[in-house]
């Protein structure tokens, strides 16, 4: 068996291609790879760092809001930026009320209110509700605006927005919503020992 090689203008063109294909498929397969992976690692080293600042600030932070908090607490002075009631199921009702009053001011209909058991939170308990309304952006957006600004303090939480899967039942442009709101109280000295 014998093999030629090509000559000439093919072998000449040969000869450059082969090394060249070689290079670019090194190039692809190999180092185009490994420049991603640096750059995304990177790219996470990044984030990672500036959410480590981020928590090392708010951490220094944590010991003056608590001494803010504490006052309030132990007087009573601060009555507006918490939920009355000697019970959950007392300032539940509380904040439940105050949310019907809310949408309702805003002409919308909450579709559902779960009820989700009270949890301690140092010297405070935390009353929560999971909601579902139908709502156009703009009251979305004004509702959320709202809840920033009500007293008692509101917390929303777990907020998901879609677009409104019933079209005969909701307006074009209607968002199905559900999230979480909420507030919280103060612990009874039973409930705050424990």
């Amino acid at each position: 068996m014998n093999l030629s090689l090509p000559t000439g203008r093919t072998g000449q063109l040969l000869a450059v291609g082969a090394p060249v294909l070689a290079i670019l498929a090194l190039w692809v397969g190999g180092a185009m790879p490994i420049i991603g992976w640096y750059d995304d690692r990177d790219a996470d080293l990044m984030r990672r760092s500036a959410l480590a600042g981020r928590m090392a600030m708010l951490a220094s932070d944590l010991p003056v809001l608590r001494e803010r908090a504490a006052p309030g607490v132990r007087t009573g002075t601060d009555n507006d930026a918490l939920l009355v009631g000697d019970s959950d199921a007392i300032a539940s009702a509380s904040l439940q009320e105050r949310l019907q009053a809310m949408f309702l001011q805003a002409g919308v209909a909450l579709n559902s209110i779960e009820t989700v058991p009270g949890e301690n939170a140092h010297q405070f308990r935390r009353i929560r509700l999971r909601i579902s309304f139908n709502a156009s952006w703009p009251v979305l957006i004004a509702l959320l605006k709202s809840l920033h600004v009500a007293t008692p303090v509101l917390l929303v939480d777990e907020l998901q927005v879609q677009p409104a899967l019933h079209r005969i039942s909701a307006a074009p442009g209607t968002y199905d919503v559900t999230c979480s709101v909420f507030a919280f109280r103060a612990a009874t000295t039973e409930v705050a020992s424990k």
